[in-house]
């Protein structure tokens, strides 16, 4: 994120699976509404009261909300078994101002030159032939449209086969903004048929696709049984981390330090240093020279003696980066933050000698180094991913000499083109270098949707063997979502400020992210600010993050499941205590606790406490509660 970009219509996650509307009631779910009854039974209006709606039950762990699920799937594999598995119809996609050249044969004309490969390797007669004769100044691939669903996982698979080793990438892609593949494959293709099998979750409603990218001009290649399929899942929330919920998950970035010198109520455990005017380009702007009492030195020494006096054992992210325009391989090409710092250095000595030098200054300070900022961001980063892995490769070697116990960061990515970004950076080696997957999760008025990208993110990361690399969130918040509302009109209900950030919270943590640095304290609009324009009074947002914070900071999560697709479950364990947090996306809907739970009071993220009554019966509505 950047501030010099107050518009923010390149972030947001995935349009809703569903509509949003305000509603009257969303504020404040009511504990019991006996009166209400009692009132609408005398009236006899009970029918057109919202109150006299069905009571759900609550299931009481998530292996008993999955027995209805399993009967459910187990009932629909076997009415819909043969449309489990969509075979799908092919066109090419080509565009550019020279237009591409290709050709394509399906059926007889395509099964002919086919049949003899097919025969003897394991396709069939029905494959789909697919030449790329020229590129002209675009490209065209082949692809097989499809619809998808916001937060369904699909499976895609398809065998293949070439006249001569070929290069090619296979895509299972989102085909409206921002385009962005939710997995993809880079293949090596001979005359041999092999099966190629993708899988990734939606995180949109739309059109989307399984798509060939040839790489190899003039090839012949042969495509046969593209199929995509839904791949079914339970009420289970998860995988869910063993471990308690530790205090280097909660971080933030502070904006304004030397305007005030506060620090946040929620005592957060890692500070990450962007938009802090302490980058390259502000910590050498003369080729050269080192001017270690320069503006850019005094605010990093700020912010390094500001964290440690408020917390010695927080955790610094130092976001490395931005050239000087002296050093830089485009030094006329301007981003928001000025010309030439969006472009890698032109000599990566130069890099290595800014690392080492602001290494050695903060040794044993600052352990926590980021490579670059949102680098699949073309605002951010205008290079190649092969720069970056050799800039991995020279920090790593830099900063652990230095201080073994530094901790080397992938460079940060969005939901943009990160996954794919991701996919190159270790297929090239990158990951070899860093320590930690770092990613930016930011999130509208619907934080659940975040879960789709981060399965997509895991996946990757299982794919290339890194998956015991630690992954962090280090950059997100709420924002708005273009693609679902006007962003000149955001609002928020009162009940949706306070529960945000805590929804999106829990859906990190059940994904596997281990940190979310907060952005930022200080704020630019209402529901995301956390302190008024006093730098000292918590806003009503703020206030809630705090609370947030102390219903998870050391609780360990156990189980979390989602009933149908409105009610969100986790039961935490704090000790020998046991809680329960609970949401639901629909305003106002009346469940009944399970008796076993125990719940004897309900409390609420503005700091009421309530009691249970008898009939165990409450509303749940955007705003989580915690049931002990």
């Amino acid at each position: 994120m950047s501030l010099p970009f107050p518009d923010f219509s390149h972030r947001g996650s995935a349009s809703p699976a569903g509509p949003d509307s305000p509603h009257p009631g969303a504020d404040r779910p009511l504990l019991r509404r006996a009166g209400l009854r009692l009132l609408a039974g005398v009236l006899g209006l009970a029918a057109a009261l919202p109150s006299a709606q069905a009571v759900v039950d609550l299931p009481a762990s998530s292996a008993e909300a999955d027995r209805p699920a399993a009967r459910a799937q187990a009932k629909a594999m076997a009415m819909d078994a043969p449309a489990a598995a969509q075979a799908l119809a092919p066109k090419v996609n080509a565009w550019g101002k020279r237009a591409p050249k290709y050709e394509i044969d399906t059926g007889a004309k395509a099964a002919a030159t086919a049949r003899v490969a097919a025969e003897a390797s394991g396709g069939s007669a029905g494959a789909i032939r697919f030449r790329l004769v020229d590129k002209g100044d675009g490209d065209a691939h082949l692809i097989f449209p499809y619809r998808f669903k916001a937060g369904t996982t699909y499976r895609a698979t398809l065998k293949i086969r070439s006249d001569r080793e070929a290069q090619v990438q296979a895509l299972l892609r989102r085909d409206e903004p921002p385009w962005d593949p939710v997995d993809q494959e880079n293949l090596r293709v001979t005359p041999r048929w092999q099966t190629v099998s993708l899988e990734g979750t939606a995180m949109a409603n739309g059109p989307a696709s399984l798509r060939i990218a040839a790489r190899t001009v003039g090839a012949d290649l042969w495509i046969d049984q593209a199929r995509i399929e839904e791949v079914q899942g339970g009420a289970t929330l998860g995988p869910l981390p063993k471990d308690p919920i530790p205090a280097s998950f909660f971080g933030v970035h502070l904006m304004r330090l030397g305007i005030h010198h506060n620090w946040p109520a929620f005592e957060p455990a890692v500070v990450r240093l962007w938009d802090t005017r302490t980058t390259w380009k502000d910590l050498q702007p003369e080729e050269g020279r080192w001017d270690f009492s320069g503006p850019g030195w005094k605010r990093l020494d700020l912010y390094v003696h500001h964290t440690l006096k408020h917390n010695p054992q927080a955790r610094l992210i130092y976001t490395m980066g931005q050239s000087p325009r002296w050093a830089s391989t485009q030094p006329d090409w301007k981003n928001g933050y000025g010309l030439g710092h969006g472009a890698p250095p032109k000599d990566l000595e130069l890099w290595r000698e800014y690392v080492r030098t602001v290494g050695k200054r903060y040794a044993g300070r600052i352990r926590y180094w980021e490579l670059w900022n949102e680098a699949d961001f073309a605002d951010f980063y205008k290079g190649k991913v092969e720069t970056l892995v050799e800039m991995a490769r020279i920090a790593r070697e830099e900063l652990k000499a230095i201080d073994p116990q530094n901790q080397i960061l992938s460079p940060s990515l969005t939901v943009h083109q990160g996954v794919a970004w991701l996919d190159r950076f270790l297929a090239l080696g990158g990951g070899r270098s860093v320590d930690v997957i770092a990613f930016h999760w930011y999130y509208d008025r619907h934080p659940e949707q975040i879960a789709s990208s981060i399965q997509n993110v895991r996946r990757v990361m299982r794919k290339h063997k890194v998956d015991d690399k630690p992954l962090w969130n280090t950059e997100g918040s709420l924002v708005c979502n273009p693609t679902h509302q006007d962003c000149k009109d955001f609002e928020l209900s009162e009940a949706e400020q306070r529960g945000v950030n805590l929804r999106a919270m829990l859906t990190m943590w059940a994904g596997g992210v281990e940190n979310f640095d907060y952005y930022y304290w200080e704020g630019r609009f209402a529901p995301e600010a956390q302190l008024k324009s006093d730098f000292r009074t918590p806003t009503m947002a703020g206030e809630a993050f705090r609370r947030s914070v102390e219903w998870l900071r050391g609780a360990r999560v156990v189980d979390a499941w989602r009933t149908g697709s409105d009610i969100y479950i986790y039961k935490l364990q704090r000790g020998d205590r046991p809680v329960v947090i609970a949401w639901s996306l629909t305003p106002d809907v009346e469940v009944r606790l399970p008796a076993e739970w125990g719940v004897r009071r309900v409390s609420r993220l503005d700091g009421e406490v309530q009691p249970l009554g008898e009939d165990r019966q409450l509303s749940l509505g955007l705003e989580p509660v915690m049931l002990q």
